[in-house]
């Protein structure tokens, strides 16, 4: 799960694209980039990369004057060994082309393997959008897009055509999986698409400046929101590519749709709540699942004297289900100093000494009460079992732990690094699972939200969201995917060893 961004227009943009980076730091910290271009010279600038936040690594950077469209990408990584080198966007020279991508590259292995045997290309990097770059220059080069001079006729002719084959799971060089892409195209302009489900979200929105048009793509919406100015906003939908040139002229086409699988784990957790995700505020949303556990689970209210969230996802929820049952809200906060890095994108042993690092807990809204304790997920446990822990330790005479989020019982191959079942702490959804879970954190009560309410609040049905997670059913061939879990647990290994 990265944050991705890109801008262009008729001015420099670098410094505006670094804020809009600064923005979507919530979705990824442990490494940052961007690569701009001019139209006028028709020349890339150097990449600015690193390991560390955005506010970190473009602390002292110095950004072209002059270049008037640009990407840039937080990353969470999902693959790789190395941070630094892993960091995108990246960069290839024939036929010029950067790409910066949010999601996973379910066939990554076989896609990268199929493309050194090709014998042209040479990878770099152990991050998987190397091999979803190296294929749709290698499409484009199929088209013979050098040929091709005028930008009308090479989006018709050449782009589309290419991304047609990049994103058909049956032609030579495809990317089959969940992904959000950004890339500037030398000498025409600004691209960006959705993998053909459209898993992993992507807006477009549009502002007039006084040098004229500019035009946004995003993860969020929040980025929009903090540079101001923007509007018309509008979501990519499944498998649709919008092309934007240096005349500013908008072509967009479904290039390759198929059914709606989104990713419903992006409104519950990832997504700032002021960003827009399928028609609503991601903050209604997570106000509506508050109310449906407060309908779901009534027999409890009498059991609870005070709930309370694991900041930041589930505040909203929480508020409601407060209001709903009339009890007194708080009693945990986060940390003002907190690093933007959930504890869920931490490495195993750092989630639960993150607890005293990021939450204050108020002891005389705890003590001698019984808590109703408000959470998106329980993932791998760790976080749980550690609030848990304390509150105990504070005086709770009974913890109810309430999650957002149905059972997660399978592996995410779709950019949620969760590659592993072993991992999970439920591998099943049965009553003997949740008791088992519901012991091994410490909760006097575990109750799941339904998938079904869940998918109400956040604007979604069984048909339009992706399930995999849930109830083990993915959207996409997932064939080559146990080759993508020997190599990420490999690089586990690496990193722990390190």
């Amino acid at each position: 799960m990265c944050g991705i961004i890109g801008l262009i227009g008729n001015k420099p943009v670098c410094h505006d694209l670094v804020r809009g980076l600064h923005a979507l730091q919530h979705r990824g910290i442990q490494s940052t980039g961007l690569i701009s271009y001019s139209s006028l010279r028709g020349k890339f600038s150097s990449p600015i990369r690193g390991q560390g936040s955005s506010t970190e690594v473009f602390r002292h950077a110095e950004f072209s004057a002059t270049d008037n469209v640009a990407i840039g990408h937080n990353r969470y990584a999902t693959s790789g060994d190395d941070p630094a080198r892993d960091a995108q966007p990246i960069y290839i020279q024939r036929p010029g082309l950067a790409i910066a991508h949010n999601g996973q590259i379910a066939n990554y292995i076989s896609l990268r393997e199929k493309l050194e045997k090709q014998g042209t290309y040479s990878f770099f990097t152990n991050c998987d959008a190397e091999a979803l770059l190296f294929a749709l220059a290698q499409n484009l080069i199929g088209q013979n897009s050098h040929r091709t001079t005028d930008t009308p006729s090479f989006v018709k002719e050449d782009l589309f055509p290419a991304l047609k084959k990049t994103l058909d799971s049956r032609a030579e060089y495809p990317a089959i999986g969940a992904y959000s892409v950004l890339a500037i195209i030398s000498n025409h302009g600004l691209l960006a698409f959705k993998d053909p489900h459209g898993i992993r979200p992507l807006s477009f929105a549009s502002k007039e400046t006084a040098g004229g048009t500019q035009y946004v793509f995003a993860s969020e919406t929040t980025a929009f929101h903090f540079l101001k100015g923007f509007k018309d906003f509008r979501e990519l939908s499944p498998g649709e590519a919008v092309f934007v040139d240096f005349n500013l002229n908008v072509y967009a086409q479904e290039i390759d749709p198929l059914p709606e699988k989104f990713c419903p784990f992006e409104i519950v957790y990832f997504a700032q709540v002021d960003s827009e995700l399928r028609g609503q505020k991601v903050y209604d949303a997570r106000y509506k699942l508050g109310q449906a556990i407060a309908s779901s689970f009534s027999e409890l209210k009498d059991r609870v004297d005070a709930v309370m969230p694991v900041p930041k996802s589930p505040i909203p929820a929480a508020i409601a289900l407060a209001n709903e049952w009339k009890k007194p809200y708080g009693g945990i906060v986060p940390r003002p100093s907190h690093s933007p890095i959930r504890a869920f994108q931490q490495e195993a042993g750092r989630r639960e000494q993150s607890i005293d690092e990021k939450l204050i807990f108020i002891r005389s809204h705890i003590n001698k009460k019984r808590i109703g304790l408000v959470d998106d997920s329980v993932v791998r446990g760790e976080t749980s079992k550690a609030v848990i822990s304390r509150l105990h330790e504070l005086g709770a005479e009974e913890v109810h732990l309430f999650l957002t989020y149905p059972p997660y019982i399978g592996i995410c191959a779709g950019g949620i690094d969760t590659p592993l079942e072993e991992e999970l702490l439920l591998k099943g959804n049965s009553e003997e699972d949740i008791e088992r879970a519901r012991k091994m954190i410490g909760a006097t009560t575990l109750s799941f939200l339904p998938v079904e309410k869940m998918l109400a609040a956040v604007n979604m049905t069984p048909q339009t969201a992706c399930l995999g997670c849930t109830q083990k059913h993915y959207p996409f061939a997932m064939s080559d995917y146990s080759k993508f879990q020997k190599l990420r647990d490999k690089h586990r290994q690496q990193i722990k060893n390190d």
